[in-house]
């Protein structure tokens, strides 16, 4: 623990794991949680999603670990043009707590990340939560109005 002025401040430390077969159990649990199921619909049915994937040289994703417990998990797309295509999930009961900025900043040092030269990222003109972490570690808008489908697109 560090003291900042006074106030208690955690460093935290997240590990990245490649997402395994076994993982689908511990998301879907979060899809329990209303904010995620709707947000995240078009993953289910995840081991559908999961087999699809797994097969996508281009598509990567990681279950993120604190102290071996599962915090988040973070997928990311790279297309020939070297962008790459980021969204994450936290768990339900740590969201509000850094874990979301943590592991963008953690995902975009991988090795394997570093071949893109331009990120994005595209999150529901309504999900003000998303939009501040992801800003929050350098992404702005593309525009100033959602798309026609209500979704702001952020670009690092």
């Amino acid at each position: 623990m560090i003291l900042n002025g006074g106030i208690n401040v955690v460093k935290r430390s997240i590990e990245m794991c490649l997402f395994e077969e076994e993982d689908i159990k511990t998301v879907q649990e979060w899809f329990n949680d209303h904010e995620i199921q709707n947000r995240l619909e078009g993953m289910l049915p995840l081991m559908e999603w999961f087999n699809n994937i797994k097969e996508n040289t281009q598509y990567f994703v990681w279950l993120t670990l604190e102290c071996n417990q599962p915090v988040g998990i973070v997928m990311v797309e790279i297309e020939d043009d070297c962008t790459g295509s980021i969204a994450l999930a936290v768990k339900p009961s740590l969201r509000n707590k850094g874990y979301g900025r943590l592991i963008i900043e953690k995902t975009m040092l991988l090795p394997d990340m570093q071949s893109i030269k331009r990120w994005y990222a595209g999150i529901e003109e309504d999900n003000v939560a998303c939009l501040k972490c992801f800003e929050s570690v350098g992404f702005a808008l593309q525009h100033t109005q959602p798309d026609k489908h209500g979704f702001y697109l952020l670009i690092r």
